[in-house]
């Protein structure tokens, strides 16, 4: 009823009413047309309802279709309701139950948008299984923010309290005769406990992890509650959640076995086998498991006839992985022992000489022993000037570049002339060496004039003859008369800052 200013009026609108109300459940036409056209006369607005006890007593289940604004899926419920309850009063229920705002939720019952006055029973709802639609809205549509919530829960919470605490109302004297009592006040409802979905707004129970109805994460900031005790329910889920978390551990460590055996027996393995049939990319041929190769670094696969052919056929001394197409060329390369696996004895062994011969050839300061059939070699460095071959054992004048037993460079050259008119093959090395003179390849030392050659780096070298150090640029002596040190004679170099020659490679 709406509000007014005569008290009074309303007091007796509302003694004529409930007078109203038991003449009509007696049946006293009389008696109820008297109280009729008395509040006709008070001209206050009413209601008239249908008491619920004419209804059923028992609840039907309300099966109900639940959809919201994100989803396009329909989440079946059941209600257990009354068939006299209204639709705001299914409102208030849903919203106890599962967290929907009132403001929320838009009822389709019977094909027909519900109004919150109407009963369940005006919509044909009589019947167990009988069905409804609920469609959740979001709260940006509804205009619901938290804040307006959480003051409307509060208002209901402070207005059942002040109704608990409040006198009892008064019955008036004509209710007192008649025996009519008022009904006890409502209890206060349970404070609900549980995070509100920052998607659908439903009320979920503290210890969820995300939204039952949409899977929306829950809130960072929130907390459960050090009070909280789980229902029945709620500690059945949790214990299958910790559950299914163990053995989701347990098969992670089983996961992490069975990988680390796996990549132990690969290891073991010279070459690994292919365990799918696979198509090679060089012959084209389908490879059974077991018969073809996957190479380590790159996990490309091939035939083992055609990796064993593209190592006969390298002719470098790292072999590239063959995998080509128009888009890629791999640049990954054979490991040793995959090589090893591949090839015969004979084979490998000559691979790994051909490997020593494109090193050999590829390095700048190597000397390759002078013994014949020798396939003896090293890398020399600029302060060195013998080299002894590890496999014939013969040692070679890296000066001289030759092997001169039981003589000195030296006796080695003047031998070398007097054979020169005999021997042929002493009389070639000769006019090499004139040759290398005339050249610039080879010089005497300014000292001794034994013949020596520069073997590459700087320009410092030192006669084995005379340990005489020489310019290799200047053709003079590094130092002057008084030795190492003294920069009053020789080449000169670095002397006041400058070098010995424009072209000068560090002899100092």
């Amino acid at each position: 009823m709406a509000a007014l200013d005569a008290s009074g009026n309303i007091e007796e609108a509302e003694d004529a009413a409930q007078l109203l109300s038991d003449a009509i459940n007696s049946r006293d036409k009389d008696e109820a047309t008297k109280h009729l056209d008395r509040l006709l006369d008070l001209k206050i607005p009413v209601c008239v309802k249908i008491n619920p006890d004419a209804y059923s007593k028992d609840s039907i289940r309300l099966r109900v279709g639940v959809a919201d604004a994100v989803s396009d899926a329909h989440i079946p419920i059941t209600v257990l309701v009354p068939v006299y309850m209204t639709v705001s009063e299914l409102k208030e229920k849903i919203n106890h139950d599962y967290g929907f705002h009132p403001a929320l939720q838009r009822w389709v019952i019977g094909k027909r948008l519900a109004q919150d006055k109407d009963t369940l029973y005006n919509y044909g709802v009589r019947n167990h299984d009988d069905s409804a639609f609920l469609f959740i809205r979001s709260a940006q549509t509804a205009q619901l923010s938290r804040e307006q919530e959480r003051k409307e829960k509060q208002d209901r919470r402070i207005d059942d309290i002040i109704e608990n605490i409040g006198p009892r109302p008064q019955r008036s004297p004509e209710l007192l005769a008649r025996g009519v009592d008022l009904p006890p006040p409502p209890l206060p409802p349970k404070p609900q406990v549980g995070w509100s979905c920052p998607g659908c707004t439903f009320l979920n129970r503290p210890t969820r992890p995300g939204c039952e109805m949409c899977s929306t994460a829950r809130p960072e900031n929130y907390t459960v509650p050090d009070l909280y005790q789980p229902d029945q329910t709620e500690t059945r889920r949790l214990q299958q959640e910790e559950l299914a978390r163990l053995q989701y551990e347990q098969s992670l460590i089983e996961e992490r076995k069975r990988n680390f055996q796996e990549l132990l027996e690969t290891d073991s393995q010279s070459l690994v086998g292919n365990t799918d049939p696979l198509d090679c990319t060089i012959c084209f041929c389908t490879i059974m498991p077991g018969e073809g190769a996957v190479l380590r670094e790159c996990l490309h696969s091939f035939c083992r006839e055609c990796l064993k052919e593209t190592v006969l056929n390298c002719t470098d001394a790292e072999v590239a992985c063959p995998y080509r197409d128009d888009a890629y060329s791999c640049n990954c390369i054979l490991q040793d022992r995959e090589i090893k696996s591949l090839l015969s004895q004979d084979e490998y062994q000559k691979f790994l000489e051909l490997r020593l011969n494109i090193a050999e050839s590829r390095s700048e300061n190597s000397y390759h022993c002078k013994t014949p059939d020798c396939a003896g070699w090293c890398i020399f460095e600029d302060d060195v000037n013998e080299f002894t071959c590890d496999i014939c054992n013969e040692t070679n004048c890296l000066l001289c570049k030759a092997i001169h037993k039981e003589m000195n460079c030296q006796e080695y050259q003047d031998d070398l002339r007097i054979r020169a008119q005999n021997d042929d093959a002493a009389r070639q090395t000769t006019l090499m060496l004139d040759q290398l003179l005339k050249n610039g390849e080879a010089m005497n030392c300014p000292k001794c004039q034994v013949i020596v050659q520069k073997k590459d780096g700087c320009d410092w070298i030192c006669c084995l003859m005379c340990k005489t150090e020489i310019c290799w640029v200047t053709k003079q002596a590094r130092w002057g008369p008084e030795g190492t040190g003294d920069t009053s004679g020789g080449c000169k170099c670095r002397v006041n800052g400058v070098l010995c020659h424009p072209q000068c490679q560090n002899c100092h």
